[in-house]
């Protein structure tokens, strides 16, 4: 009486077909998915990622600053079917392309990051936003001079750039502007190597 049987809790693996189908969607080897999944699960017991263990973990990340906007940016990027969760292959996806995409999958990704009101374009108070957050995360949030010196760079390149002079700046002329100048690609994506 009052002894209760324990309750096992049984550890999440993934299938060879969980497997197979992360391979086909990402560039990770069997090993290299399994390694990631074992952290998941160990950080995330339940297969789910909340936005404010996200936002934690970024914050550990970047002591120096605070990660917060920026964080929850990347988290609803990251969260694809906007349950305001990220599972496992959502996590995977998005480590796949920090770590092994290219350049121009890179950008194409900062810029979605990016673009807040998701109309394709980015305004130059969503440029401003952009700088605000990223110094913000390096822990400069009140170095106005640094800012306006990001924003006159910018300012440059987008008048150079900006092939139809409409003062905003689409997918392709971010992606053309960040690839030619690497102080712009460096600042504006801080957490991509490149």
């Amino acid at each position: 009486m009052g002894n209760k049987p324990a309750v096992q809790k049984t550890r999440a693996t993934l299938t060879g077909q969980q497997i197979e189908n992360l391979k086909q969607r990402t560039r990770m080897s069997e090993e290299e998915i399994i390694k990631w999944f074992d952290g998941f699960q160990k950080d995330c017991p339940d297969g789910l990622l909340t936005q404010k263990h996200f936002v934690q973990m970024y914050n550990r990340a970047f002591p120096e600053g605070d990660a917060t906007k920026f964080a929850k940016r990347i988290f609803v990027t990251f969260d694809r079917d906007n349950s305001g969760k990220i599972d496992f292959d959502e996590f995977l996806l998005a480590m796949d392309l920090m770590e092994k995409g290219n350049l121009d999958e890179k950008l194409k990704y900062a810029f979605q990051l990016y673009d807040f009101n998701k109309d394709g374009i980015l305004t130059h108070s969503e440029i401003e936003n952009i700088i605000k957050m990223v110094l913000s995360l390096r822990g400069e949030g009140g170095n106005d001079q640094l800012k306006q010196e990001v924003m006159q760079h910018l300012d440059s390149f987008i008048s150079r750039f900006d092939e139809n002079k409409d003062m905003v700046i689409s997918q392709e002329e971010f992606c053309n502007i960040c690839s030619k100048d690497k102080y712009l690609r460096e600042f504006l994506s801080p957490t991509f190597s490149t």
